[in-house]
């Protein structure tokens, strides 16, 4: 009877331990599968990104829409940033 209890008792050891692994390498695909994801999908957005920019001949209209416009977007992020910083409170006059 002690044998049957100490047998079981391992087997329900070697259970925990295969559900852990188990959990664990699920986790790992998961993440892998992430990952891996999304390094493709950047990749392929950006490479047709810059084969589309370099395609476009540089001096027309498109091209200066999209030269002010990015440089637009890049003045009202700063401006977000700066508005959004705390002031420096310990300089106060």
């Amino acid at each position: 009877m002690r044998d049957a209890v100490e047998q079981a008792t391992e087997d329900a050891q070697k259970a925990r331990e295969k559900l852990r692994d188990a959990g664990t390498g699920a986790a790992n695909s998961v993440s892998r599968f992430a990952y891996t994801s999304s390094y493709m999908i950047s990749y392929g957005l950006v490479y047709a990104t810059v084969f589309v920019a370099k395609s476009i001949p540089q001096d027309n209209p498109i091209v200066e829409g999209f030269i002010d416009g990015g440089r637009a977007a890049m003045d009202a992020l700063s401006e977000a940033k700066a508005a959004s910083t705390p002031l420096d409170s310990g300089n106060d006059a």
